[in-house]
């Protein structure tokens, strides 16, 4: 028997919608169809479904704050949530927002089917019950909004560099695959955000966002992490280097705990957002010229900066054979260079340290598509993209790690053997001088 108003599916794939509208109108179902969660609010005054099947990862509103705006304006309105990127915290804060239930891609059937009639059943109770007792509550909480923004890169430009303009995406896009150390499904919702607020991450079932910044590094360990409070974000380096590359100073990024590694470069980050656009924006943003020398030393690795027109970074890794002695020299200052020298540059690791790193609980999400493996004679699970693949990832780490201060670099950086540890080091060396200064 189908319900008094139709089933509203959203999901910003259209396969997945018309899919969806089939099998149920199979079940005697009759469903409308949204792309996104503006379109699906528009419909909600129109067409007062008995139901919304809602996607959690969407571009623009994603579905975690559709459900809080459902809930606002129509909380009477049951809302199921589907996602194949998300974490049970995720699926209990959309509970607690609100939803009826939950349930994860790719869909089973039966499992839908159920999961409607079991929550158009208490709806009907619910119903039912405030008929007969007008003081009955539907128990839904005010929706909550995703903490003031902390712009602690524009509050002090001190040891001004060149001038640069502030800039954001032109529009919300969506990125999704699984985090390389944590092995869980993960995404990316990049929402454009205004001058002066800086790049953040936010957890997409959380409203208390961490500032991709120096201050809130809570670990280097392999990758890097930032966190405040419960939101911790970890393996941010190749995002923040794409974004670094780019320009881009101003950004809301939703994250479920863990950036999704991709193919181990920053290669997807390049494409995704030349095909969104990039909006320049009103305001003074300033490179960080070093106008002295800085230099971390830790065995043998070492990283110095020295004063430069530019950001240009000399690294030499040495390593025994097959990778050996390699060096590379690049100047950023220039996107599609980057995106051609450096971006596609994949992580790499060495057989005999695999088992080491999991039983670490590190590398649980390592695929022989989203690294590069080196046995005794060479990469044994996929071909080089350059000769010197490695040195040239050191690069984009570190292009990515250098850029927590939320300014580019105005300094030449030498380095040799370095990593996470040693970037965020210097990195602190360079916050005290901005700090004298």
């Amino acid at each position: 028997m189908s319900p008094l108003g139709p089933i509203l599916i959203v999901d910003d794939e259209a396969s997945i919608r018309q899919s969806l509208a089939g099998v149920l109108a199979d079940e005697g179902y009759s469903c409308a169809l949204a792309k996104d969660g503006a379109d699906a609010l528009s419909q909600l005054r129109s067409l007062h479904p008995s139901l919304v099947l809602l996607d959690i990862w969407m571009p623009g509103m994603d579905g975690i704050e559709t459900l809080r705006r459902i809930k606002e304006s129509h909380p009477e309105t049951p809302v199921i949530m589907m996602s194949g990127h998300a974490t049970i915290s995720t699926a209990i804060k959309a509970t607690r927002v609100g939803a009826s239930d939950f349930i994860e891609k790719p869909l089973e059937i039966d499992l839908v089917v159920n999961a409607i009639r079991r929550t158009l059943e208490a709806r009907e109770a619910v119903r039912t019950a405030v008929a007969g007792d007008a003081s009955v509550s539907t128990g839904v909480q005010p929706p909550e909004d995703v903490s003031v923004l902390q712009s602690v890169v524009f509050e002090r430009q001190a040891s001004r560099g060149a001038l640069m303009p502030q800039r954001t995406l032109a529009r919300s896009a969506v990125m999704v695959g699984q985090g390389l150390h944590s092995g869980k499904k993960s995404g990316l919702i990049f929402e454009p955000r205004g001058p002066d607020t800086g790049i953040h991450f936010v957890g997409v079932s959380d409203t208390r966002a961490v500032p991709a910044h120096l201050d809130y590094v809570g670990s280097t360990g392999y990758a890097t992490t930032i966190h405040l409070g419960s939101t911790q974000v970890a393996t941010i380096e190749h995002v923040m280097s794409a974004l670094n590359a780019y320009g881009i100073s101003n950004l809301l990024i939703k994250c479920n705990g863990e950036v999704p590694v991709l193919d181990g470069s920053s290669v997807e980050f390049c494409s995704l957002f030349e095909e969104v656009g990039f909006e320049n924006q009103a305001g003074d943003w300033h490179r960080i010229a070093v106008k002295e020398p800085v230099r971390v030393d830790a065995g043998k690795a070492s990283i110095r900066l020295e004063p430069c027109d530019s950001f240009e970074i000399d690294y030499t890794l040495e390593y025994p054979a097959p990778v050996g002695r390699q060096r590379f020299v690049f100047r950023l200052d220039d996107p599609s260079a980057y995106r051609k020298e450096i971006a596609p540059a994949r992580t790499f690791g060495f057989v005999k340290d695999i088992g080491l790193l999991q039983r670490q609980g590190l590398a649980l999400g390592g695929r022989f598509d989203n690294f590069v493996l080196f046995g005794e004679e060479g990469p044994i699970n996929d071909a080089l993209r350059f000769p010197d693949e490695p040195v040239r990832h050191k690069i984009l780490d570190a292009i990515g790690d250098l850029y927590l201060l939320g300014r580019r670099l105005q300094a030449k950086v030498i380095a040799h053997m370095t990593g996470h540890s040693h970037n965020i080091a210097v990195l602190k060396k360079i916050r005290e001088l901005l700090d004298r200064a």
